[in-house]
């Protein structure tokens, strides 16, 4: 088996829409193949991101009654203005699906990659892709212990007809507990899937309808929250670089830093 190796970069935790810019570097140099697929491993500060889906970038009802309590208003300065109050960044994105929040205990993995060579596939068929993704989070749960994960449904709900992020059922409960939202240019497909590790990295989901869903039709949950016990990141990486490796057709990972990219002027 010929040997394929993917770079790794680890960023610990930084701002969204500073990882974007890096992304958005990352794309031109794969691009014109100055660089080998590169997955960026990152949590963001607590942020709130629109995504291309714009019927699906939903404030929640709850967010606009409180903003609507203290400034009169439901405006988007007032909201923007409540938010950063509650140290929370805004941010556009040209990534797929609608309104998220990010945060600490969400662990973000942003695959810079030849999809092609990926999938085989031409470069417009986005279906494949999403395809290799949606293996990739059900595998990176499996591999941390999570029995039962879903990626897609015909759940009768209002919003949408159609459900493809990680989730599962428990009780009567939609309970979703990883999302994708992946971008495409020419042969390169960058942003990528999110899991929900910690119970912290989903205590703030209430300000928006994640990715259309209002809080009552589908909640967020964590593996510490299906699990029963704390989960340490060194688990995470360890179970998502497994699942991305057999799905992406990766023999290993080589760790780099921002750095060694400067000297490429990626950075």
């Amino acid at each position: 088996m010929e040997n394929k190796i993917a770079s790794w970069i680890e960023l610990g935790i930084k701002p969204y829409d500073e990882v974007m810019e890096i992304q958005k570097k990352l794309v031109e140099l794969r691009t014109n193949r100055l660089i080998s697929d590169t997955i960026i491993s990152v949590q963001h500060p607590l942020t709130v991101s629109f995504g291309a889906s714009k019927q699906h970038n939903q404030f929640s009802d709850l967010l606009l009654f409180v903003v609507k309590k203290q400034y009169g208003n439901v405006e988007m300065e007032s909201i923007l203005d409540y938010l950063s109050r509650q140290k929370t960044s805004f941010s556009l994105s040209d990534r797929g699906g609608g309104a998220t929040v990010f945060a600490p205990g969400q662990f973000v993995f942003y695959p810079v990659v030849n999809h092609c060579d990926i999938t085989g596939s031409h470069p417009l068929d986005v279906g494949a892709y999403k395809s290799v993704i949606y293996r990739t989070l059900f595998q990176s749960l499996r591999n941390m212990g999570v029995e039962g994960i879903k990626v897609s449904s015909s759940l009768d709900y209002s919003t949408r007809n159609e459900r493809k992020d990680a989730w599962i059922e428990r009780e009567g409960f939609t309970l979703k507990m990883g999302s994708k939202g992946i971008g495409m240019k020419g042969n390169v497909a960058y942003h990528g899937f999110a899991l929900n590790a910690t119970i912290d990295g989903i205590s703030r989901s209430w300000m928006v309808n994640q990715c259309g869903y209002r809080p009552e039709e589908v909640k967020l949950w964590s593996v510490e929250n299906e699990l029963n016990k704390k989960v340490e990141p060194k688990d995470v990486y360890d179970s998502v670089q497994k699942a991305i490796a057999l799905n992406f057709g990766y023999t290993d990972f080589q760790n780099i830093n921002l750095e060694k990219l400067r000297g490429k002027n990626a950075c």
